[in-house]
Order: structure tokens, then sequence, then C-alpha cells
């Protein structure tokens, strides 16, 4: 797989990645999906997935997650989460990387 760093002369942006399928709901990530997170251009890997409990007013008190890491000596797992809203549990529409700010994430293909 080649290796583009985003420039906007390219195409390939961290706002929009027309190389890549952009993922909104974690759901749609199987193990062994490659992916990209934010700015990064090193591709990691799906490892699990599941749903995590989650204190809320009303609604589903669930949340789906995977968890993915790089396939390089010292790389760190992340937990990527469906954003939901607290008060109604109903999805957002984007995701978290380790419970922080929303991240765009793209599906790579090997």
């Amino acid at each position: 797989m080649s290796q583009t760093n985003p420039s906007p002369t390219n195409g390939d942006t961290t706002e929009e990645r027309t190389d890549h399928e952009r993922i909104t709901d974690v759901r749609d990530l199987d193990a062994g999906d490659g992916i990209l997170v934010g700015d990064h251009v090193k591709p990691i890997v799906v490892d699990d997935h599941g749903i995590r409990p989650v204190q809320i007013f009303q609604g589903e008190p669930t949340q789906h997650a995977v968890e993915a890491s790089g396939e390089w000596a010292n790389a760190v797992s992340v937990l990527l989460v469906n954003r939901i809203d607290m008060g109604t549990g109903e999805r957002r529409g984007d995701i978290s990387v380790d419970l922080g700010a929303p991240e765009p994430v793209w599906r790579v293909s090997e």
C-alpha cells in the first residue's frame, strides 16, 4: 500500500480523503480492518469490537467501541467509540478516539 501524505493538492486531506472510505459508525468495522485516524498517515488495525456500559440520563446505556493498534514496535492501542448524547443516548454520528474529541476515521484497503 502506498502511503500518501495528506495535502490539498492531491485531494487527500484530513477533512476529506478521496481514496478511502469514511467511517462514521464503529459498528461498520471488523477485526483486521485497517484504518486511518485523524491526520495520521500510517494505518492501524482493528483488534476487537464490543459494547461498553455508559451512564446516561435516558435511552440505551451502552456505547459501541473498537480497539485498534499499530503493527509496529512500541505501538499503543486506542479506543474508538461512537459518540452519544449523554442526555438522550442517541448516537451523534461521529467517532471519538480514547474518549476525547471527535476524529475522522477512514477504512484503508491493503
